[in-house]
């Protein structure tokens, strides 16, 4: 059974679902997907911001999408 994080992304109960989690060559993945749109789960890298407190998803022009604490996905990664 795969494991899946639920994060809150705003007050209205909107969430973010996080799986999969892996690591590669010293870079971070997994899969996500919210409750704002109907997409399917997605890969993407994460990477570090805020000396290492939070993991970011970015869009394909670098723009921070979702920045999440470290310490919710840390014994995940």
């Amino acid at each position: 059974m795969t494991e899946i994080i639920s994060i809150p992304a705003d007050r209205e109960g909107n969430k973010l679902f996080i799986k999969h989690f892996s690591k590669m060559n010293g870079r971070m993945f997994c899969e996500y997907k919210s409750t704002y749109n109907d997409m399917p789960f997605q890969k993407t890298e994460l990477f570090f911001a805020d000396n290492n407190k939070n993991v970011v998803i970015s869009g394909e022009d670098g723009t921070v999408l979702w920045r999440i604490p470290y310490k919710l996905l840390n014994d995940k990664l």
